[in-house]
């Protein structure tokens, strides 16, 4: 079916095997970036502080984590397509448990198992869009698939906008999960592709991946770039909340219409990549997008609101050089070995430290702080450019 890479291909484009994809990716995405903006009545009703709140954000990712590191073993019994609806499934099974949670405890199951769906599908999903869609159509695939976390992190402050007005938090997870429940019986039913077995991780190769230098590098950015998209997105309706007094339905606006600036960015950066170089572009995202991120934590009036617009424009330019980079790390065959590890380790740290450290600091009455140091550690990344120019020439 596939046609060789980079050649134009004679096959209808598979839009609905794509959109149902697509549609499975959002509703991973919006089951979690969901929690943001409902941290602040979610702590109220939970009676916790931030810190407790921002740890959430880390019991996700550790399930994310695991899920996606032994994805593998489930997708050998299961097939692909299989396990792409149980992703959905397990998600909106999650949801209803946070909904329904009568103690804290339930509710971190709960949270758990949410990023354990997300885990499920992110392996499963790359390869079944590489199977239904023909090789020669690969780059408007993965565009139109990336759309699923851009709009999932888009919509997730509106919906509480314009939801928590009419009934609590606890309705619209619910509602959330049955939707998610639906998506995955509609994805069995109708979806084509990945109608064939994984593989398990092989041990002995990924040892080999984690001595070399370029991979810890690569996670450095990748880990930073996690934190500055979904760290600093998980915690950021709270602070402008709590710490700057926005009005709660100003600010679900602002940092929903700020994601929809990655779409200015997402078929440029690949463009930029390819002409200035990945490395040129790695060093520059890193400085820029970590500045940003540092004004957010002690600008305020024009300033503030323009580091929350462009600061998430900066980080999604990233990640087509971030990948073009991480190839470099092993050889094609071990390719996703690589991205299997980096991007668990990215979500742990990135998706989930991040967040638990900027809710502790605002615990102390340092809530801008955490933004400050999560910039400023994205910025100083520019000084491994080098390294990574070096060690990305002795390995090629």
């Amino acid at each position: 079916m596939n046609t060789k890479p980079g050649t134009p291909s004679t096959h209808p484009f598979p839009l609905r095997s794509t959109l149902l994809l697509v549609g499975v990716f959002f509703i991973t995405f919006i089951g979690r970036t969901s929690l943001s903006p409902l941290l602040l009545p979610i702590e109220r009703e939970l009676g916790i502080s931030h810190a407790e709140g921002g740890s959430f954000f880390l019991v996700i990712s550790v399930g994310l984590m695991l899920t996606m590191l032994f994805s593998g073993m489930v997708s050998q019994r299961l097939k692909h397509h299989t396990t792409i609806a149980l992703s959905a499934v397990l998600t909106g099974a999650a949801l209803i448990l946070m909904a329904v949670a009568g103690s804290l405890f339930w509710f971190r199951v709960g949270l758990f198992f949410l990023g354990a769906g997300a885990g499920l599908y992110l392996p499963s999903g790359v390869t079944t869009l590489t199977d239904v869609v023909p090789s020669g159509q690969w780059g408007r695939a993965i565009a139109l698939h990336e759309l699923g976390p851009i709009f999932g992190l888009a919509a997730a402050p509106i919906l509480a906008d314009i939801a928590l007005p009419f009934f609590n938090w606890q309705i619209l997870l619910f509602l959330l999960g049955i939707i998610s429940l639906l998506t995955g019986a509609v994805f069995a039913r109708y979806a084509e592709g990945g109608r064939f077995y994984g593989t398990p991780p092989k041990w002995a190769e990924l040892y080999g991946i984690l001595k070399k230098r370029q991979f810890w590098i690569i996670a450095f950015f990748f880990i930073m770039a996690i934190g500055l998209e979904m760290g600093v997105y998980s915690m950021l309706p709270s602070y402008l909340v709590a710490d700057r007094g926005i009005d709660p339905s100003l600010v679900n606006r602002m940092v929903s219409t700020s994601r929809l600036t990655s779409l200015l960015m997402i078929f440029a950066a690949g463009w930029l990549s390819d002409h200035l170089g990945y490395k040129t572009v790695i060093a520059g995202t890193a400085l820029i997008s970590g500045i940003l991120t540092a004004l957010i934590g002690f600008a305020h009036g024009w300033l503030l609101i323009s580091a929350v617009y462009l600061q998430p424009m900066l980080v999604s330019a990233f990640f087509p050089a971030g990948f073009t980079a991480m190839a470099g790390v092993s050889s094609s065959a071990q390719r996703n070995l690589s991205v299997s590890m980096v991007i668990p380790l990215a979500y742990l740290f990135g998706g989930g430290v991040f967040p638990s450290m900027i809710g502790w600091l605002a615990e102390r009455g340092a809530f801008g702080l955490g933004f400050v140091v999560v910039g400023i550690l994205m910025a100083a990344g520019i000084l491994l450019v080098p390294a990574l120019k070096s060690t990305a020439e002795n390995e090629s």
